[in-house]
Parts: C-alpha cells; structure tokens; sequence
C-alpha cells in the first residue's frame, strides 16, 4: 500500500499547498457571501412600515381610554412604541380627564400580534365605570393593521386594574383604534 505522501499529497508539496489555499478562498468566499445574503435580509425585514411611518395618531373607542381618546404613538422601532391619549368629559358629578399612557410591542409588519402595558390616570370630580380618581393598570392584547399608505386599526381587549388600596374590582374592556401614521 502506497504512503499518502508517495503520490503527491503531502502538505510541503506545491501543489497540495495552491488546492488548500483554493480550497479555503472558495470556502471564504461561500461563508461571506452567507453571511451578506443574512444581513441583507435581515436589514430588509427590519425596515418594516413604522420605520417609513413611526407616528400614529387615532381615535380610540373604549379599550384603555374607556370612552372615546385622541392617541398618539411614537414607533421607536419597527416593533416597539410609546403611545398616550387624552380624553375629557362631564359627569353629573363634574368632570373628568382620562390619560392612557403605555408601551406597544408588535410582533409584525403590516398585519401582527398587538401586546400593551400600561398605566390610564382618572382624574377629577367623577366617576367612569366605577372608577373614580386612581390609576389603572392595564395591558391589551389585539391584532394591528397597518398599511403602507399609513391607514391603520387595532381591535384589541384591555385588562385593567385599580391601584388604590381595598380595591378588588377590574375591568376588560374592548376597544378599537382607527387612525392614520406619517
């Protein structure tokens, strides 16, 4: 049986040698040429439609404002907002603002899962759904659409609890968000 070096293959012959060293740059250039095809796509399925429209601006009917709230959201990411809304209204017993404020995580783009965590404040002479001057913690859950144009809707319900002390009511709530971004 004939030594592997015998027939040429041995790494101090020349030619072995110009086969690794082909064999490497070929290799090399496989990997990067991966490895740019995966950051390219990756930077494409990052630019996603609130990167080209971040600010949302809607009108929300229940959900978290519980009546009816001017919204506005900021997208920081694609997939990660800061929002808040405001809404004032006369009760029997005087009149009360409603703040949302919260965080927004969308699993999508143009169609996707919405999460939400916050806080809404009551404040002022009256009551809404029981609740009176406090704050509530809340989260929702949802579906977002969002088109390129900068239409978008959020059907969504909300969970949401008093912070006061002795408290042990709560509420879930739907609501629906229609609006538009730029």
């Amino acid at each position: 049986m004939a030594e592997p070096h015998s027939i040429g293959i041995h790494p101090s012959n020349p030619t072995f040698t110009r086969l690794a060293i082909g064999r490497a740059a070929v290799t090399g250039t496989k990997v990067l040429a991966l490895a740019m095809s995966l950051l390219i796509s990756c930077t494409v399925a990052a630019a996603g439609v609130r990167n080209d429209r971040p600010n949302l601006v809607g009108g929300e009917l229940g959900g978290r404002g519980l009546l009816l709230t001017l919204n506005y959201e900021r997208f920081v990411t694609n997939h990660f907002g800061l929002g808040g809304g405001f809404m004032a209204i006369g009760t029997s017993d005087g009149t009360i603002a409603v703040m949302p404020l919260y965080v927004s995580v969308l699993t999508g783009d143009v169609h996707s899962l919405y999460l939400s965590m916050g806080t809404t404040f009551l404040g002022g002479g009256g009551s809404v759904q029981d609740f009176e001057s406090t704050w509530l913690v809340q989260g929702s859950v949802g579906y977002h659409y969002q088109s390129t144009g900068g239409f978008f809707v959020r059907p969504f319900f909300t969970y949401m609890v008093p912070t006061e002390s002795g408290s042990d009511g709560f509420l879930i709530w739907p609501g629906l968000t229609i609006g538009g971004s730029f």
